[in-house]
């Protein structure tokens, strides 16, 4: 297993955050057996996944509770919210930090065993 984090592998674990795809190229390429990337890889796609579950679901019930054209800005708000966070942890990444995200990584973290 390589240990190196490495330009590049910093920048494509730092890029899995706003860029979804990213994190899903790393887990299907060898790539994912370095443990650094392997760790952002889940944790981006964790981060995305909750992000449009979350905005999913608040956006069907606040529409059906408030109607469309009243709640616009709160949609604009949690979008910027979320783009604020993606790259706050995509810095973070870069600099080549391990970090948890509350709640996500409490899931993410089973896929990413010690010496997997």
């Amino acid at each position: 297993m390589q240990s190196t984090t490495g330009n590049e592998n910093r920048l494509l674990a730092a890029l899995g955050y706003p860029i979804w795809i990213v994190a899903l190229v790393v887990l299907f390429t060898d790539m994912k057996n370095n443990r650094f990337m392997k760790l952002h890889a889940v944790q981006a796609l964790g981060f995305n996944i909750a992000y449009w579950v979350i905005f999913y679901f608040a956006l069907e019930f606040i529409i059906s509770a408030l109607g469309f054209w009243t709640i616009y800005g709160l949609i604009r708000l949690l979008q910027l919210a979320w783009l604020a966070l993606a790259i706050w942890y995509a810095y973070r990444a870069y600099q080549g930090q391990t970090f948890s995200i509350p709640v996500i990584s409490q899931f993410t973290d089973r896929y990413v065993q010690p010496g997997t």
